[in-house]
């Protein structure tokens, strides 16, 4: 019964929420969070891409090596020259995809990808550079199938695909302009095709990214709201189980820790104890006082109650009114009393003053009832029915005093 943590706290970090919804609703152009959300941004998409990045770095390998196998068929002549290049790009691609699970290499993997996609691409132009007529051609318009690759499957934010492109077309343009030397109409070609495939390439990622920041603030918007509802059902699940004026447990989880205790008591064969405890004289008290000072003599009570109900499954828990009723689990009558009389002891301890009784101070009855249950008893009822008639009886014998059911006509009580 005691509250959970936070409880107050119903909303968590509203102005972060309000800025996540004001980034969610902005459909602006720029892909780029406050600093310290960008920051944790990054981080997840390292996480989620990671691995997908390096797939992709490993299946541009394997794509460029795997068309090798058709180079001694097309251009035997040409074909060892071919395999020079893919090897020389295959190699360092590899060793860089290799350390890729460093933690140095995680925080740089969009500046890894836009490298090994420059290596890509300069291995096309090599290829195509060196290819017979007409396979150069068919090396050179797969420069728009790299671009796509590159930019659509890797996961390669916009801004690096930018940059690559740029890089790309200088890479283009000085093998075909200043090392191949091509005619001005295959360099135009070329270009175009290039453009092109950056051009729709790049659309792509945008709004790739784009779609995936919205689902990164959707999917945090998701959790403060997961989280808020979590801490709200917490809490009405504890204002439902509490007394509101005790703060301490209810009647009805009462009930329910009765029956839980019950079935549990019953399987091993334990004793349940349960003491049922009344205030003394509490109307006289209240008559006397007021009800203000009535709720406080009911709020001590209850206090000091909890301290003896520290084991897993004992309960202190308010019956109704000014009764009470504390549950001992694995407790005989024997161990229950003396629970019961250190209980009345403490309350007297109190010394909550009260002019109206004999003692001077708020006393309290106690009625002690401890069975082992067994399937021929209707339920945890009969277990409270002898404490309350245990209670009965103290209370008819004098009160501040501790009475056990079944016992005989022994009672312990306070000097009057």
């Amino acid at each position: 019964t005691a509250p959970p943590e936070r409880l107050t706290d119903t909303r968590m970090d509203q102005p972060e929420i309000d800025a996540l919804r004001q980034l969610l609703n902005n459909q602006g152009r720029r892909l780029r969070f406050p600093d310290l959300l960008e920051q944790e941004f990054q981080q997840d998409y390292i996480r989620r891409y990671h691995s997908h990045m390096r797939v992709s770095g490993f299946l541009g390998v394997l794509a460029i090596l795997a068309c090798g196998l058709l180079d001694p068929f097309w251009m035997p002549e040409q074909a060892g020259a071919l395999w020079q290049l893919r090897i020389l790009t295959a190699i360092p691609v590899l060793g860089i995809l290799a350390i890729c699970n460093t933690s140095i290499a995680k925080a740089h993997m969009q500046p890894i990808i836009a490298l090994c996609a420059c290596l890509f691409m300069a291995c096309v132009v090599g290829l195509s550079l060196r290819s017979a007529i007409p396979f150069n051609y068919f090396y050179a318009a797969s420069i728009s199938i790299v671009m796509l690759a590159v930019f659509v499957l890797t996961r390669l934010q916009f801004i690096w695909g930018c940059l690559t492109a740029a890089i790309m077309l200088v890479i283009i343009n000085t093998g075909y302009a200043v090392i191949g030397k091509v005619d001005p109409r295959m360099l135009i070609t070329v270009n175009f095709i290039a453009l092109s495939s950056a051009l729709f390439s790049l659309v792509g990622t945008f709004l790739i990214e784009r779609s995936l920041r919205q689902n990164y603030l959707q999917a945090r918007l998701l959790a403060f709201e997961n989280h808020d509802l979590g801490e709200a059902n917490l809490r009405l699940q504890y204002l439902t189980a509490i007394d509101g004026l005790t703060r301490i447990a209810n009647r009805r989880s009462l009930d329910m820790s009765l029956i839980t205790e019950w079935q549990r008591a019953m399987r091993k064969q334990e004793p349940l104890g349960v003491v049922m405890i009344d205030v003394d004289h509490f109307k006289l008290f209240n008559d006397t006082y007021g009800h203000l000072a009535g709720d406080e003599c009911l709020r001590g009570v209850a206090g000091a109650l909890q301290g003896f109900a520290r084991r897993p499954g004992d309960l202190a828990a308010r019956y109704g009114g000014e009764e009470f009723v504390l549950v001992l689990t694995n407790a005989n009558p024997q161990q229950a009393r003396t629970v019961a009389e250190r209980v009345r002891d403490g309350i007297l301890s109190l010394s909550i003053p009260n002019h109206r009784s004999s003692h001077g101070n708020v006393t309290i009855s106690l009625g002690v009832a401890s069975i082992i249950p067994s399937t021929q008893m209707s339920g945890p009822e009969v277990l409270l029915l002898a404490a309350d008639q245990a209670l009965y009886r103290a209370k008819q014998s004098g009160r501040n005093r501790v009475v056990v059911d079944g016992e005989p006509e022994h009672v312990s009580q306070g000097a009057a």
